[in-house]
């Protein structure tokens, strides 16, 4: 049993160095995108956050965290998650062409590259919106789908379990970032 609780503790800790290493290493980025969402809600505009299949409940908790709060009391922020329309092959093109407008940000949530949200980011960029872009994969691969006021947020990882987890720890760092500067905290 002990060789059992040690393998799992080896594992652990190798998971969590990852982690560590890709948090570190899309630092920059989070703050960039930060800064993307903050000045589009001081400015009065909206963000619209979606996710690919699996990561549509990330969009959700996303919009939660900023209409409620993470850990930092403070006013809700217009921040809304869109759903897949029903049947439809172009996943919340209809809600982003219908709601989204110029200088509004989509946050959309992949887990391999631009897979399953592609549409959505051609439908932000139709309505002149900021794209800001969290996903696993390849940043050869998604930059060339992304405008250059776009911001991306690369995991670059092939583990799903990992991205997952650390696409997870991203949106903490986001939405605690936003609170920072909107409150000027510091510690």
């Amino acid at each position: 049993m002990s060789d059992i609780l040690d393998g799992l503790k080896q594992r652990f800790d190798k998971d969590l160095a990852e982690i560590g290493q890709l948090l570190d290493a899309g630092a920059p980025q989070a703050l960039e995108a930060a800064g993307v969402i903050l000045t589009a809600v001081l400015n009065g505009q909206r963000v619209y956050a979606c996710g690919s299949r699996e990561r549509s409940d990330m969009a959700h908790y996303f919009a939660r965290l900023m209409t409620g709060q993470l850990e930092h009391p403070r006013p809700g922020l217009p921040v809304m998650a869109l759903s897949e329309y029903p049947g439809g092959k172009e996943p919340f093109v209809r809600s982003i062409r219908a709601l989204g407008a110029q200088s509004d940000v989509l946050f959309a949530i992949s887990c391999n590259a631009v897979d399953g949200i592609l549409p959505a980011l051609r439908a932000a960029h139709e309505r002149d919106m900021q794209v800001v872009l969290l996903s696993a994969g390849s940043e050869e691969v998604i930059a060339p789908h992304l405008h250059s006021q776009d911001r991306l947020i690369c995991i670059p990882t092939e583990r799903p379990g990992i991205a997952y987890e650390t696409q997870i720890k991203c949106i903490h760092a986001l939405v605690d970032l936003v609170d920072r500067q909107l409150l000027g905290l510091t510690d």
